[in-house]
């Protein structure tokens, strides 16, 4: 009899730790192309970008990992893989620098140095009013582009720190965060679809 009354009690137990308690609920929705690259620069085109809204669902304080979140998104949505914020950061810095600015700077500069060259070479005839205005145009465009060059990078790097998920949240009882988080979809024509999961 005892035996049936331990074994009954450890079913019991087992049931109750299986069925954990869900700590946070999580709600997002896709956040359309055009407004991702506007906010973090050019992304690879498979990548998926959600506005999540993460609370906490219980009346005590509750820290939560993104790996937690990120494996719960998972479980709800197998067709999404979700990328950590470093992930993401790369990639973002590395089109920086393939940037049209970017682009621009390195062909004016290679064009006037061509042009430098072109006319300081006695088989090119090129008049001086033709060469001051190459270098006056040179030298206004360097000055402009450098003007809004700078104001780019940082602008998105400190939208992405403040918007993309973090490696953890603490959050009190029945507070709400709201956080980007990025993903790959396994079928990229396929329009995502609004989250909506729970985390243990």
């Amino acid at each position: 009899m005892k035996t049936i009354f331990f074994v009954v009690l450890l079913v019991c137990v087992l049931v109750s730790a299986s069925a954990a308690e869900d700590k946070f609920t999580v709600t997002g929705t896709p956040i359309p192309k055009g407004l991702l690259e506007d906010s973090y620069g050019k992304l690879p085109k498979d990548l998926a970008a959600y506005d999540v809204i993460i609370c906490n669902a219980t009346e005590e304080k509750q820290s939560v990992t993104s790996t937690r979140i990120y494996q719960s998104l998972t479980k709800s949505n197998p067709d999404l893989q979700p990328l950590g914020r470093q992930i993401v950061l790369a990639s973002t810095l590395r089109s920086e620098k393939h940037s049209v600015w970017n682009i621009l700077n390195v062909s004016m500069t290679t064009a006037t140095a061509v042009f430098g060259l072109m006319s300081n070479s006695k088989d090119f005839d090129v008049g001086s009013g033709v060469k001051t205005a190459v270098a006056l145009s040179s030298l206004a465009l360097q000055q402009f582009m450098t003007s809004f060059q700078p104001s780019l990078p940082p602008d998105r790097m400190q939208k992405f720190d403040r918007e993309a998920l973090e490696p953890a949240l603490v959050l009190d009882s029945g507070s709400c965060v709201e956080r980007t988080v990025f993903a790959v979809a396994s079928d990229p024509k396929q329009a995502p679809e609004a989250l909506s999961f729970r985390v243990q």
